[in-house]
């Protein structure tokens, strides 16, 4: 049974993964643009229209912000020895380093 206090830092860091997925859905662009998708067709979508080419600065601040809530998420659930959801945070936030620091080297390479 979780405390008042774990519940409000549950959502909290939830919403911090949640809300920057669903609105910017950086780790969705970053994975299209790896497996080499047509973007055009998926610009009628809505997906990746966000973050322009020339704007990684923002993109780089709602993974930090996505970096914070996985790593809370999976802290917290690591202390409520939740096996599964520690396991699955862990692997979102292993994959948000490793864009964000993709995205870091590229910001300074002058892409």
């Amino acid at each position: 049974m979780l405390s008042k206090m774990q519940k409000v830092w549950l959502w909290i860091f939830g919403a911090m993964f949640v809300v920057p997925e669903v609105v910017f859905s950086p780790l969705v662009s970053f994975g299209l643009y790896l497996v080499k998708v047509n973007f055009n067709s998926l610009y009628s979508l809505g997906i990746g229209t966000v973050f322009p080419s020339d704007s990684l600065g923002y993109l780089l601040a709602a993974i930090i912000i996505e970096l914070i809530g996985t790593g809370g998420l999976f802290l917290l659930n690591l202390k409520l020895k939740n096996k599964v959801v520690t396991i699955i945070s862990g692997i979102f936030f292993i994959c948000l380093c490793f864009i964000f620091f993709f995205l870091y080297s590229l910001s300074h390479m002058g892409f």
